[in-house]
């Protein structure tokens, strides 16, 4: 069996089946915020039934966050898990363990023994009353006595509970401050919303909201609260714990996407006349920005390397987000603040993006709705029109995606962008680009009097990935200057990057104990041969084949670099960044530890081949930097100081500034 999705109103649960929490699993911890929020939500979305009435129909819902979950179906395992307490109720109603939702099911399942203890039912008075509707069980691999206390509560077993047995308890405490503040809510902010719907104030009408909305199926007139069911395969029991784990450490991205599309969407948001017309736009663009962002080029020019998401739109209710939250905060404090923000929106299961949209149009009605909507979608579009216009010019483009490599918040960029006054330039723009990318160098270390570049490949490596991204950056940018181009042949292939996980190689990288394998060596000392079969003598031709034949290996690789002129040079110069390009890796296992000639003749077989190779690289195996035109095979001392000279040239104006912010 497969893995499945599917949709289920809470309704449908309401059938006595079994919800298993495995022991790698905190208790319930929910929050009086995050109950509250959960009431709020569902009372308003009740109210909106109850307001309009005829015009709602069927098949809507409120949606809450998945649940993943496994059904246990093995006998064994079942009389494993339950022990003595597994009989014929267990089996005939199913158990599912559930592996992420437990809070949520937990919350749900608070709320309506709430409203059946207000309605003085037990559960076979609920089975008679609502269509053979039993409770689901919640029942804890580890926690002994937390499912007996949760079916057992009521505002009288809370009442006359040991308050030590609470405090000394921490799951007991929590579902029974949970239990507790859900009256509290309704007798206060449930009141209120109702009276701000126009619905009265009375608790019974509040209580019995909920109960309907929590009783709903799929095809209930009323609405219903459904969720989204995502089931492992039984026979993928081992999985488990890894799924938990990257749910809860952020891996696996729950998106807001869909959940706001269907605010937008909803067709009291539009005016009787157009109302297709105006959601078929809305829809479309919607659409077109998903596809824009979909393309990988346009993408990792905003994001960083194999960093993704399911639906990209996602990024641009990010944005807007964040810009709401740093509006009144000085440009000084944004970095605080973002990394605030970011610790927030980890929870996705918060929803806190949704819940944005939601208060922005919840409560309104009629224009005042449309209007809200309207300018609210106008954002949307206003900030993709800003992110498509600088994809579309070559130097900014090149700056931001750098920007995004190095890790920089897009929000900083586009709020930056938004408050620079009208008579403000493109070059303004780029000005302040440049300096942020200088923020992200201050790590370089330099010393201007011998022009040199201090960070080494051993001590500062990320400082030293980011100058050599620079470099090309600013290589191909200033090709665009002077050209005064817009082609999209000046634009640096982020989406390359992302995919070829490029990384830091040494250009002359023999060192003399590289080599360990026998194997390693004569493959080494074959190709050197085949790349220098015009330069080698008959005599040395000779030589190596006997030192081949005696398995002194060393002694034929020693003849090999000879010839070539190289030797090995101290590891303090081949670690600096005179000494150092970008590579992606399949080009990287090629090249090794060879022959600066074989390494030339690879990458040459490369570009041929239509891999993309820095410009920076190109120019080192074109020989850019040997002034004196010396030879082509060779990677000299002389030509590691012109390279790093050249580089320091090249990045001054970035790497020579002092730290801002």
């Amino acid at each position: 069996m497969d893995n499945s999705i599917s949709q289920y109103a809470i309704g449908e649960l309401l059938d006595g089946r079994y919800f298993y929490i495995p022991s790698y699993q905190r208790g319930y911890r929910w929050t009086e915020k995050q109950v509250g929020d959960l009431l709020r939500d569902l009372l308003c979305f009740a109210n909106d039934f109850a307001n309009e009435g005829k015009e709602k129909k069927q098949d809507q819902f409120y949606c809450l966050q998945p649940v993943i979950a496994r059904p246990i179906t093995d006998e064994d395992k079942l009389k494993s898990m339950f022990g003595a307490e597994y009989n014929d109720s267990i089996r005939q109603h199913g158990v599912w363990e559930i592996i992420d939702g437990q809070q949520r099911l937990t919350t749900i399942f608070l709320l309506y023994k709430y409203l059946l203890d207000q309605k003085g039912w037990d559960a076979e008075t609920l089975k008679e009353e609502e269509d053979g509707k039993e409770l689901y069980h919640i029942c804890y691999a580890t926690r002994d006595g937390s499912e007996q206390f949760l079916e057992g509560l009521s505002m009288k077993t809370i009442k006359d509970s040991d308050e030590n047995l609470l405090k000394d308890n921490v799951d007991y405490f929590h579902m029974a401050n949970a239990f507790k503040y859900i009256g509290e809510w309704i007798k206060t902010d449930g009141k209120t919303i109702n009276v701000r719907y126009q619905l009265g104030g009375s608790l019974d009408n509040i209580r019995t909201s909920f109960f309907k909305l929590l009783n709903g199926m799929c095809d209930t007139k009323g609405g219903s609260v459904q969720v989204l069911w995502y089931e492992i395969a039984e026979a993928k029991e081992k999985s488990n714990i890894k799924e938990f784990q990257k749910i809860n450490t952020g891996k696996i991205r729950l998106t807001d996407a869909e959940l706001i599309k269907g605010l937008f969407l909803l067709k009291k948001n539009f005016t009787a006349g157009d109302k297709y017309i105006k959601q078929s736009e809305l829809a479309l663009e919607w659409e077109f920005i998903e596809n824009t962002l979909h393309s990988n080029n346009f993408w990792y020019f905003l994001q960083k390397k194999s960093f993704d998401i399911p639906n990209r739109i996602d990024l641009l209710f990010n944005l807007i987000y964040k810009k709401n939250a740093l509006k009144e905060i000085p440009e000084e404090e944004w970095d605080s603040k973002i990394k605030e923000i970011d610790a927030q929106l980890m929870d996705t299961r918060q929803s806190e993006i949704f819940r944005f949209y939601y208060n922005r149009f919840e409560g309104k009605i009629a224009e005042d709705l449309q209007h809200e909507v309207s300018v609210a979608w106008d954002e949307v579009m206003e900030l993709f029109r800003t992110l498509d216009d600088w994809f579309c010019s070559p130097s900014i483009y090149n700056y931001i995606g750098l920007l995004s490599q190095c890790g920089e918040d897009l929000c900083r960029l586009v709020l930056h962008f938004e408050y620079m006054p009208e008579t403000s330039t493109r070059n303004d723009f780029e000005a302040y680009l440049k300096e942020r990318i200088s923020y992200h160098l201050r790590g370089a270390k330099v010393n201007t009097d011998n022009k040199q570049i201090l960070n080494t490949y051993d001590k500062g490596r990320d400082t030293i990935y980011k100058l050599l991204l620079t470099l090309n950056i600013h290589l191909l940018n200033e090709q665009n200057q002077k050209l005064e181009s817009e082609s999209d042949v000046y634009k640096f292939p982020f989406d390359v990057l992302s995919a070829q996980n490029w990384d830091i190689e040494h250009i002359d990288s023999f060192h003399t104990n590289a080599l360990k394998k026998d194997s390693e060596k004569r493959e080494w000392i074959e190709t050197s041969m085949d790349d220098r079969k015009d330069e080698l003598t008959e005599k040395e031709v000779k030589l190596i084949s006997q030192k081949l034949e005696d398995n002194a290996l060393d002694d034929a690789i020693n003849i090999l670099k000879k010839n070539a002129q190289e030797v090995d040079a101290d590891d303090e110069i081949k670690n600096t960044i005179g000494n150092l390009t970008l590579l992606d890796a399949a080009t990287n296992r090629m090249y090794g530890n060879s022959l600066f000639c074989t390494k030339r003749r690879i990458i040459i077989e490369r570009i041929k081949q239509g891999v993309f190779v820095p410009i920076a690289t190109q120019y080192i195996f074109a020989k850019f930097f040997d002034e004196r035109g010396t030879n082509r095979s060779l990677w000299t001392k002389d030509d590691m100081e012109a390279y790093h000279k050249y580089i320091y040239e090249s990045l001054k104006d970035y790497i020579n500034k002092e730290d801002e912010q």
